[in-house]
């Protein structure tokens, strides 16, 4: 009642004036101008003029001038407001965050009545301004710009407002894809995907061909985030649909055959009735002389192959393969004009001149998350198959096109009908790899590799005369014959290293050895000439392929290694910059899958040189830093105490590029205007290389890390607390637990305070976000570290918060599995440390762990974590009494083997205490709740270490 009593006070009191709206200043506007005039002159440096803009950006309403020129600057030149509302776009991707309240509020207003605007660029750009606040905020954060544009669509004042209206939503569909049937309280039909879907299908039967083909297009994005609520108008889309097939425009045919395929991902029941018709269309479309409709309508093939469909309709198109996989074959060939192959052929006339800057892709970073993730103690995100056809790493090459459409096509459906496409492919193929033709040799190759997997069976009796084909094509005047010849050859590893090497150590070779090291010889020196080829084409191929080989071969590449060293560290010396992302791949995938054979010093001193000499060179200011000390780390990871003589001065530098990147962290957060060169990436480069050097010295490091103990705490703690990059802390707790598992933590026992606290800081339920999950991951990881490298109490202190923490993560619901399996592992750890702090909430606790602990691969850390179960079990044995009970057995009932012969011990003592707890009656209902297979299991529990 007070409460009430209170607001109602509150309501009766005067509200305060409003504050005055933003208005422009004219003598801004004509600053601003004046730099935007200057920006688009021809010659003017780019490079200053973005450092100016910059600079600019830091002005707190220099977006709102921005948006105001954009939509009121009448008597502007129409390029120079463009030129405003494109650099606003390019600060609301990235600022609008950090944006004053008052000045979003007025960008909205702004922007949102210009959707109108005559000019149609410009009305285009405020539409992918608006679709960049819709990206920040997603479809909760401004639903009232969804209620406008449904209510322009449904009752336009003009064709420039729906023309606006329209790219609005399909730039928004684009940044939202995937979100848009979020629920949003108060907005008509529910939520943005089912208002706005209710207005576009109308329009995709508009006479106005610009109307109909956005309106397609932008229900097609909403596909995927269809929301139930809407189901029966799936129906009016897929009419539709078919209704457009036939269109008169390119552009609408685009977007039906991409319709199509979006539906096989989301509904594919619902063209199940016609597929013999689709199939037909979508073949005619492929065939089809417009190379975008081409493209659309060639997704359908490995699209149909992914789906969930019942297997009478997959067999519906065996009966097209005839037809179509000449096709396909058809558009592997490049074109005359392909510019991939253009700049292919400039490299080869043009060997040796130097890279442009504007030649250098942007990188992404990977996340590496310790932990249980991708495999015992450490892990990180692996790169999937989504670059397969990428032949090199060139911008150009990464644009997917029908050549690599087709051969991804048949690749998944070679995977689905195996050899039986042989008789229809290798006639082709045959015929093309004689061909004098450089272009129908290239794509023969490039069809055998797209098929080596999936018609593995039929091709194994060729495999061997397609490798003393294809070797010889390694060679090829021709360089993308040579780049092919790379991939393709790849793509024959697994077979290659099946037949040449015994599957387990200690087994037997196969019968094929002496065959197979003679393929090895062969691709291995092949490859490795590609890898010092003059053709930056061909050196970027020949180092994916020689990646893709060495992480198949494994520890079996210890006879290759010395010219494989060899080759690469000439690579990393010579090549230009563009490719050194590529050879910087190759040594790492090698170091981290050739095991003991390269932990040595010679491999350390084969790499590391070439490798500290680029750094030296470039210094700590150079462009791709990241990439180089990518690298570094991963070969002084791999050959351990190998990279011995060179671990000082690397620790040393590392730590002194951390610390000073810090303090340029600091300088930027005290002067925000000010142009600061801070460079969050390095700061993580230099943490991962810090770890590195703890991690693959082990306990040899103790002396470096004690020479160097008040710096790296320094670095720790401002690195664990970093408010802005999750990236950073990810590197930092990662560090922490390197530290203390090499057996060195003493030296940084002092801040464990802070770093305690920072990690359970990072665990709770609002930082448990896609953004910070690998910290998260790595935040739990270290802190069981910590807990095992030392003594109960040190760690019991922060037994509280970091466990209440692990139990919260544990209890959230659809948590990330990794997650959940680090939590675990880490309140197992401390349980058997410190077992009596966490004894008396056994209770609370012990479902939600044991639903985590049986998803734990076997393996020491599995052991770990019950060895702490086994702890609070045996301080309080009722705590698992009830409901609990049946997650515990199920838990056990998880292993496989365990190893430490004391554990398995415990386990089977802990079922045979509970069973004479429960008494025979409540056992057996147990049982009976825990079903016949996991029964089986637990009792043959005893001898489950038997059949090792």
């Amino acid at each position: 009642a007070g409460h009430r009593g209170a607001r109602t006070d509150r309501a009766r009191m005067a509200a305060p004036p409003p504050p005055p709206q933003w208005q422009p200043q004219q003598e801004g506007v004509q600053q601003i101008l004046q730099l935007l005039t200057e920006y688009r002159m021809p010659g003017v440096d780019q490079q200053q003029m973005y450092q100016r803009l910059q600079q600019c950006a830091k002005i707190p309403d220099f977006n709102n001038y921005l948006a105001f020129i954009l939509t009121q600057g009448e008597g502007t030149q129409d390029e120079i407001r463009q030129t405003a509302g494109l650099l606003l776009k390019n600060n609301l991707k990235t600022g609008w965050q950090s944006t004053e309240p008052a000045h979003q509020a007025y960008i909205q207003r702004a922007l949102l009545p210009a959707l109108g605007h005559p000019n149609r660029f410009l009305r285009h750009t405020v539409g992918t301004a608006l679709s960049m606040i819709t990206r920040a905020v997603g479809p909760r954060g401004w639903p009232g710009l969804y209620t406008t544009l449904a209510q322009i669509l449904e009752q336009p004042p003009d064709a420039h407002h729906v023309d606006g209206a329209l790219d609005c939503v399909y730039k928004a569909c684009e940044e939202l894809n995937g979100r848009l049937d979020e629920q949003v309280q108060g907005m008509p039909e529910g939520s943005a995907a089912g208002l706005l879907i209710s207005r576009l299908l109308p329009l995709m039967a508009n006479p106005d061909v610009g109307i109909r083909r956005t309106a397609l297009g932008s229900v097609n994005l909403m596909v995927p985030s269809w929301p139930n609520t809407h189901a029966a108008a799936m129906d009016t889309y897929l009419q539709g649909l078919f209704q457009l097939a036939n269109d008169g425009d390119n552009g609408v045919r685009k977007h039906v055959c991409s319709g199509i395929v979006s539906l096989l991902y989301r509904a594919p029941e619902k063209l199940v009735p016609n597929i013999r018709d689709v199939i037909t269309y979508m073949i005619e479309m492929t065939n089809f002389g417009d190379e975008d409709v081409a493209l659309e309508s060639c997704e359908f093939w490995a699209a149909f192959c992914e789906a969930d469909l019942d297997r009478d309709t997959v067999e519906v198109l065996r009966e097209f393969t005839p037809k179509l996989i000449p096709m396909l074959l058809t558009n592997m060939a490049y074109a005359e004009d392909d510019e991939e192959v253009l700049n292919a052929e400039d490299d080869e006339a043009n060997a040796g001149r130097a890279d442009r800057d504007q030649d250098i892709k942007p990188s992404f970073r990977g996340q590496k998350d310790k932990g249980s993730g991708l495999g015992e103690g450490a892990g990180g995100e692996q790169g999937g198959d989504d670059d397969e056809y990428y032949d090199d790493d060139d911008e150009e090459a990464a644009q997917w096109n029908l050549r690599k459409s087709s051969a991804n096509g048949l690749d998944v459906m070679s995977n689905l009908f195996g050899d039986e496409l042989l008789p229809m492919i290798l006639p082709v193929v045959e015929q093309r790899l004689r061909d004098a033709n450089w272009r129908l040799r290239e794509s023969a190759i490039l069809a055998l590799g797209a098929v080596a997997e999936g018609c593995s069976g039929g091709l194994a009796q060729y495999v061997p005369q397609l490798i003393e084909f294809l070797v010889p094509s390694l060679d090829d005047a021709r360089p993308m014959v040579r780049s092919i010849a790379c991939w393709t050859l790849s793509r024959f590893s697994r077979w290659v290293v099946q037949m040449t090497f015994a599957p387990h150590p200690g087994d037997p070779a196969p019968p094929t050895a002496e065959q197979g090291k003679g393929f090895v010889n062969n691709i291995l020196g092949g490859l490795l000439r590609r890898v010092v080829d003059h053709n930056k084409h061909v050196q970027a191929a020949a180092c994916g392929a020689l990646a893709t080989f060495t992480q198949e071969i494994g520890e079996d590449v210890a006879p290759w290694l010395g010219p494989t060293v060899q080759a690469l560290a000439q690579a990393i010396a010579t090549y230009q910059r563009k490719n050194m992302r590529s050879v910087y791949d190759a040594v790492a995938t090698l170091c981290e899958s050739a095991g003991e054979c390269v932990r040595t010093a010679d491999v350390a001193r084969a790499l590391l040189p070439p490798l500290l000499q680029k750094w030296e060179a470039g210094g700590d200011a150079q462009p791709d830093l990241y990439n180089l000390l990518e690298c570094v780390t991963s070969v002084v990871m791999g050959v351990g105490l190998g990279a011995q003589e060179y671990a000082a001065p690397m620790f040393a530098r590392a730590l002194q590029l951390a610390r000073h990147q810090l303090a340029l962290r600091e300088q930027a957060k005290a002067n925000p205007d000010s142009d600061v060169p801070y460079e969050p990436d390095h700061v993580v480069a230099a943490l991962d290389l810090l770890s590195g050097v703890a991690d693959g010295m082990g306990a040899a490091c103790e002396a470096l890390i004690a020479a160097n103990a008040p710096a790296l705490r320094e670095v720790m703690i401002a690195s664990v607390s970093d408010p802005y990059s999750p990236g950073i802390r990810r590197s930092a707790f990662a560090l922490v637990g390197d530290v203390a598992k090499s057996g060195a933590g003493s030296h940084v026992a002092q801040s464990l305070p802070q770093i305690f606290e920072c990690a359970a800081a990072n665990l709770q339920p609002k930082m448990v976000q896609a953004y910070n999950m690998s910290v998260c991951n790595n935040a739990c990881w270290s802190a069981g570290e910590i807990a095992l490298a030392f003594p109960p109490e040190t760690v019991a202190p922060y037994v509280p918060a970091l466990c209440g923490a692990f139990v919260q993560v544990l209890n959230m619901t659809m948590i990330n599995r990794s997650l959940g399996e680090n939590a675990a592992i880490a309140l197992g750890r401390f349980a058997a440390r410190c077992p009596e702090q966490l004894a008396s909430g056994f209770g609370e606790l012990c479902g939600a762990w044991c639903g985590a602990l049986r998803r734990l691969r076997d393996g020491q850390e599995k052991e770990q974590a019950f060895a702490g179960l086994v702890r609070l079990v045996q301080l309080n044995p009722q705590g698992a009494v009830g409901d609990q009970m049946v997650s515990m057995m199920n838990a056990i009932a998880s292993w496989q083997f365990v190893r430490d012969q004391t554990l398995h011990a415990n386990l089977l003592q802990l079922m045979q205490g509970y069973e004479q707890m429960l008494g025979a009656e409540q056992w057996a209902q147990l049982a009976n709740a825990l079903g016949p297979a996991v029964q089986r299991k637990l009792g043959n529990f005893a001898n489950i270490n038997q059949k090792r």
